[in-house]
């Protein structure tokens, strides 16, 4: 919770403070998908690396990086610094893949993909609250607040990590070979589920996380109201996270709630430009975090099901490497839509983007769910 606290405290107000800094859209996309350019980088190293030393070393990187994240953009408050510490950002989510797969390696192999909904479920509670804190300090001391409890917080969270204990029982067998994680990619469900995460995070970083508060913005949203943007998606998102885990899974199809998902998602990008008060964006964008909770964390529980427990970081690796394109993807192409086009025709090749999503998921994915 504190560490995506401490990732996610200042993002509703990236964007909000550069087009103060007169940046335009397409800048503002290139800033934004340096967060997932990193993680691309860095997600598959960081899986093969979990999976065969520590997963207690990279975390406590990740945390690490966190707090410089924070800590640059507050010091360095320019374009320039808004990049590198985008970028810091990227490094500091890769180590989510030894999160996750240290949280799952808890529960026997056919409840994966609750696990992963689970611990989802905690990095959504620390979003929330982090959104709901910069609300309140924003409001009184200005968007520089939100960069200072990021900070603060990232500081708390890498303090606690260096006193995690790996259990005996994920170091208990013999790591796989190098050349047979990186086979792992081959594997035609992982490959699928990521590609599927691509197309997810495209639309999510083209839009919910960055160029709905543009739009925002347009519509005369205030400092705290840009944070309840990002608490509307959240909520929705979170009470969907517990409902998937301790019930929806065990009566419907994760195949079909994927696809449920990209549907909502289709919806949802056309309706965002088409808004003109804020109460309704956040009713839009509580319907934007249904969707992209269906999709997003089902994938990940998916894609790493029947993948043997020695492998799973590497899976995961795969998995959450593959669709950091989407989020460098994402911004760029949206920013480079607004500039040539409009902003409304961006969000409608996002709802296009959803619908080919949703016809290879009904498709192609397999019926059966863990």
């Amino acid at each position: 919770m504190l560490f995506w606290f401490s990732l996610y405290a200042y993002t509703p107000f990236v964007n909000p403070e550069l087009i103060n800094m007169g940046v335009t859209a397409s800048v503002m996309g290139f800033i934004g998908g340096a967060y997932g350019f990193t993680q691309m980088l860095l997600r598959i190293p960081v899986g093969i690396g979990s999976d065969r030393w520590q997963k207690k070393f990279f975390i406590c990187m990740g945390c690490l990086s966190a707090v410089l994240a924070a800590l640059t953009m507050l010091v360095f408050h320019n374009p320039a610094g808004f990049l590198i510490g985008r970028a810091l950002g990227g490094v500091a989510a890769s180590s989510w893949v030894p999160f996750t797969v240290m949280y799952a390696s808890y529960y026997k192999a056919e409840h994966t993909t609750r696990a992963i909904t689970m611990i989802n479920l905690a990095s959504q509670l620390g979003r929330f609250i982090s959104f709901l804190l910069a609300a309140w300090l924003t409001t009184h001391f200005g968007a520089r607040a939100a960069f200072v409890l990021a900070l603060c917080v990232g500081i708390a969270g890498l303090v606690m990590s260096l006193f995690i204990k790996e259990t005996s029982g994920d170091n208990s067998k013999k790591p796989a070979s190098v050349k047979a994680l990186l086979a792992i990619g081959k594997d035609k469900n992982v490959l699928l589920c990521s590609v599927l995460a691509i197309l997810v995070q495209i639309i999510a970083f083209a839009t919910k996380t960055t160029f709905t508060l543009n739009h925002a913005v347009s519509i005369g949203a205030t400092q705290a109201q840009l944070s309840f943007t990002q608490l509307a998606l959240l909520s929705s998102g979170i009470i969907l996270s517990f409902l998937l885990g301790r019930f929806i899974l065990k009566h419907f199809e994760a195949k079909h709630l994927v696809v449920l998902g990209f549907i909502i998602t289709i919806v949802y990008c056309i309706i965002v430009p088409i808004t003109g008060t804020m109460p309704q964006l956040y009713l839009v964008q509580m319907l934007g975090g249904i969707g992209n909770t269906l999709t997003f964390s089902l994938l990940m529980g998916l894609c790493v099901q029947n993948v043997d427990n020695s492998k799973r970081g590497a899976a995961m690796g795969f998995f959450q490497s593959i669709y950091g394109l989407g989020m460098t993807i994402g911004p760029v192409m949206m920013g480079l839509i607004i500039d040539f086009s409009s902003m409304r025709y961006g969000f409608f090749t996002m709802a296009f983007i959803a619908a080919i999503a949703a016809v290879l998921s009904m498709r192609y994915l397999k019926r059966k769910a863990a």
